[in-house]
């Protein structure tokens, strides 16, 4: 019986580190009812992120970014989302990497450097992304954005894989002053 609860002590233990996420650190900036976000994330490049990287495997860090209305009394509200991604590849004959930044699907950068650090500054970190809300921000009303990260390929197991999980979370709260 003792034998079966230090068991159940490790597996915890070991979950607690196997699910620990990374921070994200979350601006926004409400301008013209509408929300723009600036959001980094610099643990999300790990060791891990770093071999896959120089494997000549493509790594991509997905941003889901999430406008919402808190609730005392039921779920969350989201009034406004956006995606945004950073792909990294690793020429290996010129050590160049290439980051390209999506937003919806869509590209909007694209750049190359040889400096490690400058590419993981590039994939771990967006300006001003805007989030357009489904209806109007009601003024004197708190919101909050939260951004979730979804790096690809996986780096590391969950032992709950049934649970969606993210790499790293950030949120910011603000309120609506009209």
């Amino acid at each position: 019986m003792i034998a079966l609860g230090m068991r159940i002590v490790w597996l915890l233990a070991l979950a607690g580190t196997a699910g620990a996420v990374a921070d994200i650190k979350v601006t926004p900036v409400v301008t013209g009812g509408h929300v723009v976000t600036t959001f980094a994330a610099p643990d999300a490049y790990t060791d891990d992120s770093r071999e896959v990287v120089k494997s000549g495997v493509p790594l991509t860090f997905t941003y889901m970014l999430e406008l919402r209305r808190p609730s005392s009394l039921w779920w969350d509200r989201t009034v406004g989302s956006a995606t945004v991604a950073a792909k990294v590849k690793f020429d290996s004959l010129t050590g160049e990497y290439q980051v390209t930044k999506e937003q919806d699907g869509h590209v909007v950068s694209s750049k190359t450097t040889v400096k490690e650090e400058e590419m993981r500054g590039w994939a771990t970190s967006f300006e001003a992304v805007p989030i357009v809300p489904d209806e109007a921000l009601e003024a004197n009303a708190d919101y909050y954005v939260r951004v979730r990260l979804d790096a690809r390929p996986h780096l590391s197991m969950s032992l709950w894989p049934f649970f969606g999980r993210s790499d790293a979370i950030g949120r910011a709260d603000f309120t609506f002053i009209r």
